[in-house]
């Protein structure tokens, strides 16, 4: 397959859209907060559990991009426009949200190195205006608006049907509201409708013909 440039680089767009969001679920379910309980030292004291789960968040988010490649790729004339644009917000808020993962580490030190208060003021003046402007925000918003616009723009194309933006933007919205209300169910719920419709899309994009991958038009 390494000499077959369409066979690779299908199975591989294929993969990564089934490997991202099952990274995601396990990086959610790895992470030792409990439900409702905001403990600011629970990272400190679960530094092997943290460390764990921010590694697979990270791969979650670096996973996609190869599979958002592969999407765009598959847009041919109907929707292309719109999967050009998605598909660059996509990949550059990815790569920015992976980033972020880092201060899991950070996080983990501090709060085991100085009174909780004192590492809780020291991470949030960490948060510096260029750190929010350059990286979280553009991190957040292309990675789940990018995700959701490109998934658009292959329905519209009729790779798939709209069950698949529908799924994506109910996947992202309830792993957010799970993750902020920390609600373990609806943490995990989201993750897991991701994974759902992400999977069939990379499965039929692995089951696919070369033949289909390389065409020029659709």
């Amino acid at each position: 397959m390494l000499t077959n440039a369409n066979s690779f680089r299908r199975v591989a767009a294929g993969a990564s859209l089934v490997l991202a969001p099952l990274c995601l679920l396990l990086g959610m379910a790895a992470d030792p907060s409990e439900p409702g309980v905001e403990d600011p030292l629970v990272y400190a004291h679960n530094p092997g559990a943290v460390g764990v789960s921010a590694t697979l968040l990270h791969y979650a988010w670096i996973l996609w991009v190869p599979g958002v490649i592969g999407l765009v790729h598959l847009v041919r004339r109907k929707g292309v426009v719109l999967a050009h644009i998605a598909g660059v917000m996509a990949v550059l808020g990815l790569i920015n949200f992976s980033a972020l993962m880092i201060s899991d580490f950070f996080d983990i030190v501090a709060y085991q190195m100085l009174p909780a208060d004192q590492a809780e003021k020291l991470m949030q003046d960490a948060a510096q205006p260029a750190m929010i402007a350059a990286w979280q925000m553009p991190g957040m918003i292309g990675s789940f608006l990018g995700l959701v616009l490109v998934a658009v723009a292959y329905a519209r194309a009729g790779r798939a049907g709209w069950w698949f933006p529908a799924g994506v933007l109910a996947g992202i919205i309830v792993w957010l509201f799970g993750a902020s209300a920390w609600n373990l169910v609806l943490g995990l719920g989201g993750p897991v409708i991701l994974l759902v419709v992400f999977g069939v899309v990379g499965v039929s994009m692995i089951r696919m013909r070369d033949e289909e991958w390389a065409a020029t038009s659709a």
